[in-house]
């Protein structure tokens, strides 16, 4: 934690500690470094800036991690989260089995996964920073709509479960004749690319690494991926029977 007095020199102002701020929470959140993140998601389309290199980015805005992070008052304190959450209460959700065969709706989306669906799921305009009075004015789509690459709307029945709590495995259902088995949870968190959060849940950074997309092949490898393969991420918590 950072102390409560910070030396007054040339580095104690408020743009410093509020970059400082940032640079903490990122390598909490993430592991690395902000200089390291803003390099990385520079040339990614999350880039929403004005140097971003996708179809949709700013008019005006040139800070790169100003779309999703701010220093101060931000809306989800890790990781200083600053764009306006989507007001959706229920998704439309995947069946999950919970122990025997019983299927029940997946949980609602919470934690970092509602980070990204207040850009993903359509509802809320991608310049629309919060604590501004004024949305950030963009070129292409003021929001992600149907159709247009990296929607995902409201409808998530045909979409991996996410934000529930994984299980120890499934040794219960091991003679089934499923043809995918669930790993033991120390096997799952013994791969360090592909991270559950603090709570032991799923979420969409579990697979997709928000700032860094160097995995990413048209056809076999989704965008922000954060394996080389999508094998590799499957069979970090699945294995074949």
């Amino acid at each position: 934690m950072i102390g409560s007095k910070v030396k007054k020199d040339v580095y104690a102002g408020p743009a410093f500690a509020g970059r400082l701020l940032l640079a903490v929470a990122l390598i909490v959140m993430f592991g690395f470094p902000l200089g390291a993140q803003h390099a990385g998601v520079a040339s990614t389309l999350h880039n929403l800036s004005v140097s971003g290199p996708g179809e949709i980015k700013s008019q005006t805005e040139t800070e790169v991690c100003k779309f999703c992070h701010i220093p101060h008052s931000a809306v989800v304190p890790v990781p200083l989260w600053g764009h306006a959450l989507s007001k959706v209460e229920q998704y439309d959700v995947p069946l999950i089995r919970r122990g025997g065969d019983t299927l029940e709706p997946a949980p609602q989306p919470d934690g970092t996964s509602r980070l990204c669906l207040s850009c993903h799921d359509g509802t809320i305009a991608l310049g629309k920073i919060a604590g501004e009075r004024k949305t950030v004015p963009m070129i292409g789509d003021k929001r992600l709509a149907p159709g247009r690459r990296g929607f995902i709307g409201t409808d998530l029945s045909g979409s991996h479960p996410i934000s529930f709590e994984v299980p120890d495995g499934d040794p219960k259902r091991a003679d089934t004749g499923n043809d995918m088995g669930l790993k033991p949870r120390s096997a799952i968190e013994s791969v360090s690319e592909v991270r559950l959060d603090n709570d032991g849940k799923m979420q969409c950074t579990t697979c997709h690494d928000s700032h860094s997309d160097k995995y990413y092949k048209p056809g076999k490898v989704p965008h922000f991926w954060v394996m080389p393969t999508v094998a590799e991420v499957c069979l970090t918590c699945h294995e074949l029977r």
